[in-house]
């Protein structure tokens, strides 16, 4: 079993991103412990050969015994009900174990006053690490590009619906998210400062819809619903009422209107990682099959 001391402990390692930024400290040689929900999780990541714990940021013991003895935490919080509270248990928790540093994944749009829980949750994160003794980096990047894959059903029958207008977003591959993420976690100098973290460019979701009938040879179009519809289809497709209601704001409120800096667009991910974040439409490329094929 790897060494645990001046471990990195990242949660949210199961996901998207953490699984991204646990394979990425590996390979870069760093201690890495995975903080995992269940025990198939944690024996999952052992058998590819690096340490995880099993641990609950609901479960303020468990996350105690987690994080001892790490020097780093990447904090990752999943949207939710709890997302606040959970935040506050890790920030206590690496406080109690003495950790150095915490790269908290916050989100572009962060503001403790939002309507979108998943925007002020972190923002409320982000204030606890400020007023705190650790060293802390936030990045804050902008929507997801693989979003895109939940309205997948909806693409492949040419339509992509929504209600932010001409509003536009720096959408950006979570694997561009993870790699800066693993380079904040690795080298120095990024202590006591945010990172906004944006694709190549600011696209509107009608943009996005002529990107998609490019690379995929069809038209697709961008219909513009108003946002009780938007929000009826979201529920309709299987969304629940927490996060259509999200999203509804999210999309009217501030993509369409460019509000709590959704519209930023950045070069971070470039001056940090050294090359280029990937393209949506190399992004659509990569995933055709999903955008083609039922």
């Amino acid at each position: 079993m790897p060494d645990r001391s001046s471990a990195v402990l990242v949660t949210g390692a199961t996901g998207g991103i953490g699984r991204q930024v646990v394979t990425g400290l590996a390979d870069a040689g760093e201690p890495v412990r995975a903080l995992c929900r269940r025990q198939q999780q944690v024996d999952d990541v052992r058998d590819r050969g690096v340490d995880a714990v099993l641990g609950d940021l609901g479960d303020p013991a468990s996350l105690r015994a987690a994080v001892e003895g790490a020097d780093r935490l990447f904090l990752l919080t999943f949207p939710g009900a709890s997302q606040r509270q959970h935040g506050r248990n890790a920030v206590e928790a690496a406080l109690a174990a003495g950790v150095q540093r915490v790269v908290h994944l916050s989100t572009a749009d962060a503001n403790p006053a939002s309507a979108i829980p998943w925007a002020s949750a972190p923002a409320c994160t982000d204030a606890l690490l400020q007023a705190s003794p650790v060293a802390w980096t936030l990045l804050r990047p902008a929507a997801f590009v693989q979003n895109f894959l939940e309205s997948a059903a909806g693409i492949r029958r040419g339509v992509l619906p929504q209600t932010s207008g001409r509003g536009v977003t720096g959408w950006i591959d979570t694997a561009d998210i993870a790699a800066v993420a693993v380079r904040v976690l690795v080298e120095g100098g990024h202590e006591g400062r945010t990172h906004v973290l944006t694709g190549p460019e600011l696209l509107s979701l009608p943009a996005v819809a002529d990107q998609l009938s490019a690379v995929l040879g069809r038209r697709v179009r961008s219909v513009r619903l108003p946002s009780p519809l938007f929000y009826a289809l979201l529920r309709a497709t299987g969304d629940d009422a927490f996060t259509a209601a999200g999203l509804r704001h999210q999309f009217r409120d501030v993509v369409r209107h460019g509000r709590d800096d959704g519209d930023v667009f950045t070069e971070t991910v470039r001056a940090i990682t050294g090359r280029a974040p990937r393209s949506f439409a190399e992004f659509v490329e990569e995933n055709r099959q999903a955008f083609t094929t039922g």
